[in-house]
C-alpha cells in the first residue's frame, strides 16, 4: 500500500469518502422526510382554513336568521 503525501492510503481515502457519501444520503433522506412531512402540514392547515372560513360563514348565517326573529 502506497501512503499518500497527506498521510492517508488510498483506501482510507476510498473509505472515507465512502463514510461522506452515506452521510450526505442519510440528510438528504431526512430533508426529503421533512420536506414531505412539511407539504401534509400544509395541505392540512389549508383544508382546516377552509373549514373554519365554512364555519364563519354559516355562523354569520346563523346570526342574520337571528335578527329576523
Amino acid at each position: 500500500m502506497k501512503i499518500t503525501e497527506l498521510g492517508k492510503t488510498l483506501e482510507q481515502w476510498r473509505e472515507e469518502i465512502q463514510e461522506e457519501k452515506n452521510k450526505a444520503d442519510k440528510w438528504e433522506r431526512k430533508l426529503q422526510e421533512v420536506q414531505t412531512r412539511n407539504e401534509a402540514l400544509e395541505k392540512s392547515l389549508s383544508e382546516n382554513q377552509k373549514e373554519k372560513d365554512k364555519l364563519k360563514n354559516r355562523v354569520a348565517e346563523l346570526e342574520g336568521y337571528l335578527h329576523w326573529y
